[in-house]
């Protein structure tokens, strides 16, 4: 079955070879047992002083590796400037042990907040726990989970605020698949249906089962009401500059604001990366992200 694919591939691209980063980070692959699990991470960290860390939690399936060149990039520009990042494989994932069908919803969780604890130990630093898409969705859980590690903030890029959502969209994926061969046609209701009898259906290359599915269904982003008392860096991709959030976002961030919430957002017009086979010109996410954190620790980006 297919995974995701190794983290060892970045170093294949241009940012990973970028000479200029090289001489001021350095890229550390890791190790880590976690909840009984062998876990692999890449740390990238400054070759002078750390002033702080981040802990990356990525997307679910194909968009993980979609993004992977652009969280190097982003992961290096941070290490320039002092912070010590860790890119997590979860369980099932890349150079992690286990398949991605025998993955769970908690398990990442868990082993998530034992990665924050072993960072904050290893730096000294509580991190900024940065997730790309369903990644912001684990580590806004986390955050707002009554156990949660201590964080410096949230960092979200293009977070998934309804899990139901995106579970029906990645469906749409074997649906659309289905309209190009001779198979027999089903419905988003029917797919749903199979995983909960215990199927495992294949979806863009990836096994999916009903475990992941019931976990991804049930995730919404606005029943992490305590997600107030964390400062959250926001940054979301748009079609044109000035072009406002999408509207559940902008409720959001509006409901978690009146709530006494310290949210700083960013909006860039840049391809949706998580969409992109090939990699493309994001240097409009990268300054935006860098702004806001430095912005929020009061330090020029």
């Amino acid at each position: 079955m297919r995974r995701h694919e190794p983290t060892r591939l970045i170093a294949d691209s241009p940012d990973a070879m970028n000479t200029t980063a090289a001489r001021t980070t350095t890229a550390k692959p890791v190790f880590l047992t976690l909840n009984g699990r062998r876990l692999f991470a890449l740390q990238i960290v400054p070759t002078g002083a750390t002033s702080g860390a981040v802990l990356y939690l990525p997307p679910f399936a194909e968009e993980m590796n979609r993004c992977r060149s652009h969280v190097v990039a982003q992961a290096r520009a941070m290490a320039e400037r002092g912070l010590h990042c860790l890119i997590l494989d979860p369980f099932g994932t890349g150079e992690s042990e286990g398949e991605i069908i025998d993955a769970r919803w908690d398990l990442w969780l868990d082993d998530a907040r034992a990665a924050a604890h072993w960072l904050t130990q290893e730096t000294g630093h509580a991190p900024t726990l940065w997730g790309v898409r369903t990644g912001a969705l684990l580590a806004a859980e986390l955050a707002a989970s009554e156990n949660a590690p201590a964080l410096e903030r949230l960092l979200f890029w293009q977070p998934v605020l309804d899990g139901k959502l995106f579970l029906n969209q990645l469906l749409r994926l074997r649906l659309a698949a289905q309209m190009f061969n001779d198979t027999e046609k089903e419905t988003t209701e029917q797919l749903r249906d199979r995983l909960s009898a215990g199927e495992v259906i294949e979806v863009a290359g990836y096994p999916l089962g009903g475990a992941m599915a019931d976990s991804l269904a049930t995730r919404k982003m606005s029943d992490f009401t305590a997600l107030s008392k964390t400062r959250i860096a926001w940054v979301e991709v748009v079609a044109k500059p000035g072009q406002a959030l999408a509207l559940p976002s902008r409720k959001l961030i509006d409901t978690l604001t009146e709530a006494g919430g310290r949210i700083d957002v960013q909006s860039v017009a840049c391809p949706m990366i998580w969409q992109l086979h090939e990699r493309a010109d994001a240097h409009a996410l990268e300054t935006a992200t860098l702004e806001l954190i430095f912005a929020q620790q009061g330090a020029p980006a």
